[in-house]
């Protein structure tokens, strides 16, 4: 069997490489190509930047083409065999279905590690740098707030800009440690021109800060040059979020999506949490859908000798719309806690498998 392994494996990884690369070319042109080779036409970019960015853009394309391209290509090869009545003659020869897939799972399993290292290295490698190249690392009302043990606010930092340097319109808030019907809710107000991160406390500079009292009105307004707030780990957490707010889940590998799942249920934020937990469990449900995509495939272009071929290509064209169109749809039922994030991030590699249980039982494999 072991030449008929090789066979197999030999003919779906040409057919797999291609239709990736196939994938590629028709995402990559109409969506990225023209819009940078007008830009660098037009001079907004030079040559090399275009050049940049087109490379930067393929790994986010590559971590969709390649389930694709796994599903593909065990379906283009395995309708081959059995439209050459070749499927008939290594069943003859004592192969079952299941022993030919072997093949195909040891290529799924090669491909979840590579879809795994492009989700969690290569695409937030490339997104920071073209981030980076259009200078889009921008935060606007940036707000934090810091609370006590009993989960009533003590201060609240508010950031009106902050471009990945420099954080600017600030409004720092602080909240009366006496809670009754008699004493303001607000007992200083501070607003500052700049804001600096010191590794440990937040600095304030150029700003005004108003003193309430006990009556609800201006005690004094005091200006200053220079002010610290907000230090220790609430500091911390506070900038960690601020620089976290600029990213997308996608820019981040597993270690950082932890960690500002840490930094987001210390700070009481249920529904970013949710998000990003949802985000996390994708990141290992994405790889495992290849090797469930390319057994999808063989399952597929398993036909009978008169059997349409054109209904296998179109339920796999289905199935691939729908495993990423309901993507959004299902982070948003997490996010609202209609799904628990595992759901949410499992439920389209269920769908997946409910499809091949279906399909076996049709085809009567």
């Amino acid at each position: 069997m072991k030449l008929l392994d090789k066979y197999i494996f030999k003919q779906i990884i040409l057919a797999t490489l291609f239709g990736i690369l196939i994938f590629i070319i028709l995402w990559i042109s109409p969506e990225i190509l023209f819009k940078i080779i007008k830009k660098a036409i037009n001079g907004e970019i030079a040559p090399i930047i275009a050049l940049k960015l087109f490379f930067y853009n393929i790994p986010d394309i590559l971590g969709k083409a390649i389930p694709v391209g796994l599903m593909l290509g065990s379906l283009f090869v395995f309708d081959r065999l059995s439209r050459d009545s070749e499927l008939i003659i290594f069943r003859n020869a004592g192969a079952s279905f299941y022993r030919l897939t072997l093949p195909v799972i040891i290529l799924g399993i090669i491909g979840s590690i590579a879809c795994f290292i492009t989700l969690d290295y290569l695409i937030p490698f490339s997104t920071v740098a073209i981030k980076n190249i259009k200078n889009e690392i921008t935060q606007n009302y940036f707000v934090y707030v810091d609370k006590n043990e009993s989960d009533q606010p003590r201060n609240i930092l508010i950031i009106g800009n902050y471009d990945g340097k420099n954080c600017t319109n600030i409004k720092y808030l602080k909240f009366s440690d006496k809670i009754d019907s008699e004493t303001p809710l607000i007992s200083n107000i501070i607003t500052a021109k700049y804001a600096k991160w010191m590794k440990g406390h937040w600095e304030l500079v150029n700003g005004l800060e108003y003193q309430i009292t006990p009556d609800g009105v201006y005690k004094d307004v005091i200006s200053f040059k220079s002010k610290n707030e907000l230090s220790g780990n609430s500091a911390y957490k506070s900038y960690k979020l601020l620089v976290n707010s600029t990213k997308k889940p996608a820019e981040m590998n597993i270690r950082q999506l932890k960690h500002q799942l840490y930094l987001l249920k210390s700070s009481g934020m249920k529904d970013e949490c949710k998000y990003f937990l949802t985000k996390l469990h994708q990141r290992y449900a994405q790889p495992f859908s290849c090797i469930l995509l390319a057994l999808c495939g063989v399952i597929l272009g398993f036909n009978k000798p008169r059997e349409k071929r054109i209904l296998g290509f179109t339920i796999a064209v289905a199935l691939i719309f729908v495993y990423y169109i309901i993507g959004p749809f299902l982070d948003m039922l997490a996010q609202n806690g209609i799904l628990t994030p595992l759901m949410s991030a499992w439920f389209p590699n269920l769908l997946i498998a409910s499809a091949m249980i279906i399909l076996v039982k049709f085809k009567q494999i």
